[in-house]
């Protein structure tokens, strides 16, 4: 079999179009998947994966352009097993010297699927009213004071002032909540924009009128935000505060994950956290505050961080259970573990507007997990 038709046949399985003769071949498969005993090690098994993926498969065109080292295992959907799950896998052969293949394992097929997250919303106005942004129609859905609120195309909320501000004393606020499935723009009154991802909630005031701009978050978000030296904008999330005058930056800041990270992509952010400590971050930082223990700054992968917005999943030796949060978020779906949850990590890189299985398959074809869905649930299976 050419890689050529290996790589027909695959994509057919993720679909589910394969005869049982075809899938059959198609797990008989090893070829340039495997390596000797000897090559063991973790960072020299995934450079020759890379290395002969790379040398044989035709580079789609849309992740090429997005992100060039990553795009040979978007394109085939093939998930490169990181450290462990390499070492897992390896741990569980009958005799040390068989070479470690790399092929794709039996995986059951999925009879379920579930769809990706839209652009959806939920606005709640200042007088307790709420407005479902995906059923609303486009152009003005409210208006506050001197500021006006319009939905402009899908998945956009953009808030205008007039060209005289009204000078009021009291703060008037909305909230703009994300359902998990869910995602959603939006535009503040200073031209500062906000990219909500699933599961995320923010308030701000419908009129910056103090001398901070200052918004409260829960979840994560990317901004880009519009300078303005006299008045410094200033993200409020669970124990910190980002504080910027005009930067781009991504914060992440759920209540299920163990720490909140602040990464910086342009410009320059003070990170707080309630006792006073503060760090400063630069280009291509990450600010990791982990409660009581204070503030971490780490070199940032931007593209890793950045995926979501893109429109991907990026895995760069992530915990399986991490991985499983984002899938439970995106998708609307509960997760439940059987048999534990053993210490996997993964890497590659899938389009987020696959449906479920797709991303599930990936997973399953390292032969380290394997999946079951029913009723809006995910049932992990070590």
């Amino acid at each position: 079999m050419t890689k050529e038709e290996y790589l027909d046949l695959y994509e057919r399985s993720l679909k589910g179009d394969c005869s049982p003769e075809e899938l059959a071949r198609l797990q008989q498969y090893e070829d340039d998947f495997c390596f000797s005993d000897e090559t063991h090690s973790d960072e020299i098994l995934k450079e020759k994966i890379y290395n002969r993926l790379s040398a044989s498969i035709a580079q789609e065109e849309n992740v090429k352009r997005m992100f060039p080292w990553k795009a040979v295992a978007a394109a085939v959907a093939v998930l490169l097993v990181a450290a462990s799950g390499f070492l897992y896998f390896n741990g569980h052969l009958s005799q040390r010297n068989k070479p470690l293949a790399v092929a794709v394992e039996k995986t059951p097929v999925l009879k379920q699927d579930i769809p990706p997250g839209t652009n959806k919303a939920v606005l709640i106005l200042a007088d307790g009213s709420e407005v479902e942004l995906n059923k609303a129609t486009e152009g003005q859905i409210a208006a506050q004071g001197n500021t006006t609120v319009n939905k402009s195309g899908n998945g956009q909320l953009i808030y205008q002032l007039a060209d005289k501000p009204q000078t009021t004393s009291l703060a008037v606020f909305n909230t703009l909540a994300v359902p998990r499935g869910g995602q959603y723009n939006l535009t503040l009154p200073d031209g500062s924009k906000i990219w909500l991802n699933a599961a995320s909630k923010i308030r701000f005031p419908i009129q910056f009128t103090d001398k901070e701009r200052m918004v409260e978050l829960e979840g994560e978000a990317y901004f880009e935000v519009a300078h303005n030296p006299q008045q410094p904008f200033i993200v409020k999330v669970k124990g910190m505060q980002v504080e910027v005058l005009g930067t781009h930056f991504n914060v992440m800041a759920y209540t299920d994950e163990a720490t909140i990270n602040t990464t910086l992509l342009e410009g320059k952010v003070r990170l707080r956290n309630d006792r006073a400590a503060e760090v400063i971050l630069n280009p291509g930082q990450e600010g990791v505050f982990t409660g009581n223990k204070g503030f971490k700054v780490n070199k940032a992968d931007i593209e890793q961080v950045m995926s979501w917005k893109n429109g991907y999943f990026i895995f760069n030796d992530e915990d399986l259970t991490s991985i499983m949060r984002k899938i439970s978020r995106w998708y609307n779906v509960d997760i439940e573990y059987s048999g534990g949850t053993k210490k996997l990590s993964f890497a590659g890189s899938i389009s987020r507007f696959k449906n479920v299985t797709e991303v599930l398959n990936m997973l399953a074809l390292t032969g380290t997990v394997q999946f079951k869905i029913e009723a809006g649930k995910i049932t992990v299976i070590h």
